[in-house]
């Protein structure tokens, strides 16, 4: 096969990217973004405490385990049938979310739903279908495509928190089931798509079976893998940590409450700055060493937080190095996995970091919640952000030099 150059991979594939721009921050990846703006409503509405609303926020600890199958199931047939559908299942479940009516078990039950469906419109298929589109210039194109998630989060905390300001909290989840249903569906069917290549085989040659355990032994036995799960999961854990709670964390230092959404843009601004930045490093320099970067920089970010009330550029610095962080760890994880492990279960893998994700994204934003009900603040759940972005630097470092063939190094045996 002919390497085509960068050139020409963006000729032929800038279409996907352009999908993925547009599409990939209005599904329930969104949302992460967004969640903090219905944390004080929904608590004045029906007297929930901040860690109940946290725990049917993060309800992913349950779901999470389905992530890799997702994985494996995009890996096998593509991911436009299975994004497309799970878009459709998102956009019902915040339906659902805005017509529970005050019953806490509806509502549980309706984010195990959004959360389960949702998995289905994040990285594992988005970057699924760049990387497989993309080789030379793998790094930029992950990065450009992940862009349009880091703008919906620059302006979508902005416009749900003027919507329910004006018309309730209700309608700002008939806000997000609009997004997803009216643009990231129709532009996710007619752009996004991946390149079908090989599976993995065993030993016979035969492609793996969708639930064959001994492929998921394979892969939870490379300690590469579990490395690359580890350092995602302990950097965006406890970033969505933070996200969950973000309005009332800064309100509660001192800032007012529209500058305190605002705040949240010039965050997501600061993830399109990493993004950008970690994208155009990893296509020429050791990746793992740009992640091990770029999670140090947090660390100081949440130094400059924990004062009871720090200034506004305090306040904002924090929040960018937090920022870029998280513009670095999809790019990062996504190329690691393809140039250490190839493409044919790229989904799978990346699935199962989305299942250490979802657990460090639950435990962190369950903690960040039942933190302010236990100490009247979030600065003890603050400082174990910071330890965890430390052992994500520790963990992109062990992951050693590229391997000459990116790939899993042995076939299952029957």
């Amino acid at each position: 096969m002919t390497t085509q150059t960068t050139r020409d991979e963006w000729r032929a594939h800038w279409k996907v990217v352009a999908g993925t721009f547009i599409a990939m921050g209005l599904g329930y990846g969104g949302f992460t973004f967004t969640q903090s703006q219905f944390v004080q409503p929904l608590q004045d509405a029906f007297g929930w405490s901040r860690g109940q609303i946290a725990f049917a926020f993060h309800l992913s600890f349950f779901t999470s385990f389905i992530a890799p199958l997702f994985g494996r199931l995009i890996d096998r047939v593509g991911v436009r049938p299975v994004l497309t559908t799970c878009l459709v299942l998102v956009a019902l479940s915040y339906v659902l979310i805005a017509n529970t009516g005050g019953n806490y078990t509806l509502f549980l039950i309706a984010f195990v739903i959004l959360i389960g469906a949702g998995l289905g419109t994040t990285g594992i298929a988005f970057t699924r279908a760049v990387a497989s589109r993309f080789s030379t210039s793998r790094g930029t194109a992950l990065a450009v495509s992940r862009i349009g998630y880091s703008l919906a989060g620059a302006f979508m905390p902005i416009l749900v928190f003027r919507v329910i300001a004006d018309h309730g909290w209700q309608a700002g989840f008939y806000l997000l089931a609009a997004a997803a249903a009216l643009v990231a569906l129709p532009i996710s069917w007619l752009f996004v798509s991946d390149e079908r290549q090989a599976v993995e085989l065993n030993a016979q040659g035969k492609p793996t079976a969708l639930l064959d355990w001994r492929l998921w032994l394979k892969l939870l036995s490379n300690p590469k893998i579990l490395l690359v799960c580890l350092a995602a999961a302990f950097t965006y854990g406890p970033v969505v940590g933070i996200l969950s709670q973000l309005q009332p964390l800064l309100t509660g230092k001192g800032l007012e409450p529209g500058l305190a959404a605002e705040f949240a843009a010039l965050l997501a601004v600061s993830v399109v700055a990493g993004t950008l930045t970690t994208g155009l490093l990893v296509d020429r320099i050791w990746a793992p060493a740009v992640g091990c970067a770029f999670t140090l920089l947090p660390v100081l970010g949440i130094f400059l937080l924990l004062p009871s009330e720090p200034t506004v550029w305090m306040a904002g610095l924090g929040l960018v190095l937090i920022g870029l962080a998280q513009g670095a760890e999809i790019d990062v994880i996504a190329f690691i996995i393809a140039r250490y492990f190839g493409l044919k279960s790229f989904a799978a893998i990346y699935g199962l970091s989305v299942l250490f994700i979802a657990v460090a994204t639950s435990v962190a934003g369950i903690a960040f919640g039942f933190a302010y009900d236990t100490f009247g603040g979030y600065n003890e759940a603050l400082i174990g952000a910071g330890v965890m972005f430390a052992l994500a630097s520790g963990a992109y470092l062990l992951l050693g030099r590229y391997p000459k063939e990116p790939g899993l190094d042995r076939p299952i045996k029957d």
